[in-house]
């Protein structure tokens, strides 16, 4: 799986920075500032480059694939 990072200030993103995606089983990995990743399940590759071109991605994750997908929250092991 490979991972993007976006720049948190140039994006004016408060609670994520790095998103990954296993294209297999359809599963959005983001991962949180505080160390948790979200496991976001069900996400076809048309939501993903949606999720990515969004200018305001903080607001399409909240509002377009929280809702409508089935989470997992792994916590940080430290």
């Amino acid at each position: 799986m490979q991972f993007t990072t976006f720049h948190s200030e140039e994006w004016n993103l408060k609670t994520f920075h790095t998103i990954g995606y296993q294209k297999d089983s359809e599963t959005l990995h983001v991962c949180l500032h505080g160390g948790s990743t979200l496991e976001v399940l069900g996400v076809t590759e048309q939501r993903l480059f949606e999720f990515i071109l969004a200018p305001y991605k903080e607001q399409y994750l909240q509002n377009q694939l929280l809702p409508n997908h089935e989470v997992k929250v792994v916590q940080s092991k430290s």
